[in-house]
């Protein structure tokens, strides 16, 4: 039975309702009042013909009813599209989009205008909006495999990776395999929600889903052109075997994503071009490769000027031992700079780190401050970098207990990532 077809059926019920009308005034002459309760509960479709007589009854053209919700829907998809690629959103089609959330008489053009609505506020950052109004539809959502389904699952997907709620993401979709409700959707849709449970298990540190996931992602795309998203697969793609350790493939991806950029004007930004070559720089950081990463931690930050990229070329210059060009860097990026949590604690561990004398006191301070952030982000890169070489200040100071703690803390951080590996 078609969808649409018995959406007629409700459109009718709405007029008739509207105008005050009683079944068998609206029936006489064209069918049973039983019947016509039929054709409205969506029990039964009718001929063509037959609608156009019952609406006819109501003074309505349904040709035009008929195109006029084609349109709107069509128009809807439209915007739905723009949101998925990063497109702007026109204020004229804002404004259409509201009006459509206003609409009376079709239920599923205004929950529908009202997910997209959603996803439009996601975009802007209004992000305690947009779940309110999530949280209204959620109810009438039938969790079939419906138009209306496949947008909330979709939308919701992106809202939790909005409000960082990574862990909460991956185990619904691993639980709840909301994937399915979208088996019918477009594959660019697809893609997107594959994208995001990827970016979502790899944010919980289970790497072997998240690749299982931007592989998915990567199937359904086959074959479509937005340069934008495919450069988005290429990086999270090489994220994922970077924190596998296939450094090899995640090089691979990175170049692939650089000549992307190369050729596509249109995605060009200092933004993408600092991201890419940061991700290069991290890949050749774990190989140990520190000249090739300083180098690409320089680029990124000549591209766009990131606190991430900075925080992360101080830690190679401190590896590559080039400490004349982190004492720079020292003094161009000062303290008060940064905001983010584990960049102040970096900076204060790299800063005393290269000063001549250190005490186990100051040590101390510092590295209950840090290592603890790090321990309850479940920072753990961080922690094999940081707490072995406090371990060497505490042996130096002849602290040997202190430099034991140190050593457990890298050991129990290691079966760590081990775990994630393997998971």
């Amino acid at each position: 039975m078609d969808k649409q077809q018995q959406s007629w059926g409700k459109l009718l019920k709405y007029y008739r309702q509207k105008k005050k009308l009683k079944q068998d005034e609206v029936a006489t002459g064209l069918c049973t009042p039983s019947y016509l309760s039929r054709i409205e509960n969506g029990i039964v479709i009718a001929e063509y013909a037959l609608y156009e007589q019952l609406f006819a009854k109501l003074n309505i053209d349904f040709s035009s009813l008929q195109h006029d919700i084609s349109e709107h829907t069509a128009f809807m998809e439209a915007v739905y599209e723009k949101l998925l690629s990063n497109g702007a959103i026109a204020e004229s089609d804002r404004e259409l989009l509201t009006t459509l959330m206003q609409n009376e008489y079709s239920v599923e053009l205004q929950i529908t205008a009202k997910l997209i609505y959603s996803r439009y506020l996601y975009s802007i950052k209004e992000d305690m909006d947009a779940r309110k109004l999530l949280n209204e539809i959620k109810p009438v959502v039938s969790w079939k495999k419906d138009r209306i389904t496949e947008l909330f699952v979709s939308i919701t997907a992106f809202g939790h990776l909005s409000f960082m709620e990574f862990d909460l993401l991956a185990k619904k979709e691993q639980q709840e395999q909301h994937a399915q409700y979208l088996s019918n959707a477009h594959p660019f849709e697809l893609a997107n929600y594959h994208y995001h449970i990827a970016f979502a298990n790899h944010r919980s540190y289970q790497f072997q889903k998240a690749l299982q996931h931007i592989e998915l992602a990567a199937h359904y795309f086959t074959h479509q052109f937005k340069p934008l998203f495919q450069l988005k697969l290429y990086s999270m793609k090489g994220v994922i075997f970077n924190d596998l350790h296939r450094y090899r493939e995640a090089l691979q991806e990175y170049e692939a994503g650089i000549e992307l950029l190369e050729n596509v004007e249109s995605i060009q930004t200092p933004m993408q071009w600092s991201s890419l070559h940061n991700n290069i720089a991290y890949c050749y950081e774990c190989q140990q490769d520190f000249q090739k990463a300083s180098k690409h931690y320089e680029t990124a930050n000549q591209y766009d000027e990131d606190l991430h990229s900075v925080i992360n070329w101080m830690r190679t210059c401190f590896q590559n031992k080039d400490f004349t060009q982190l004492e720079k860097l020292f003094h161009r990026y000062e303290e008060q700079r940064f905001s983010i949590q584990h960049h102040i604690h970096q900076r204060k561990l790299l800063q005393y780190a290269v000063q001549q004398e250190q005490t186990i006191h100051g040590l101390k301070d510092l590295e209950e401050q840090a290592f603890l952030h790090f321990n309850e982000e479940q920072y753990y890169a961080l922690i094999l970098f940081y707490a072995p070489l406090w371990g060497q200040f505490y042996e130096q100071l002849h602290a040997y207990k202190h430099a034991s703690q140190c050593y457990k803390q890298a050991l129990f951080a290691s079966e760590k990532v081990r775990q994630r590996m393997s998971s």
